[in-house]
């Protein structure tokens, strides 16, 4: 059997504590609308896998600290962020409770 050369793609990790309520809707309308609105994401029980390069102009209506994680992820070679409920949280970027 052939050794397969299949791409590897960098995943970055944070809290989902770093979401506000309004990129939590951002999320879950992407979802609900089957991609045609929202931020380009899968959804699970426990978190959210965000594409880093999602559409600018969605990511325009992000919270400063996603915009800030996500060009973040960018600029480190990654192409999505882990947002679990698990993950650590980042310095410097905002939390919230739910």
């Amino acid at each position: 059997m052939p050794t397969l050369s299949l791409p590897i793609e960098h995943i970055a990790d944070a809290s989902t504590a770093h979401l506000s309520p309004e990129d939590r809707v951002l999320l879950t309308r992407y979802i609900e609308t089957e991609g045609a609105d929202g931020l380009s994401c899968l959804a699970g029980p426990y978190g959210w896998l965000v594409y880093a390069s999602s559409e600018l102009r969605a990511a325009e209506h992000a919270s400063p600290g996603l915009a800030a994680i996500l060009a973040a992820a960018r600029a480190q070679g990654c192409a999505y962020v882990l947002f679990d409920r698990d993950g650590l949280p980042i310095d410097g970027i905002q939390t919230f409770d739910f």
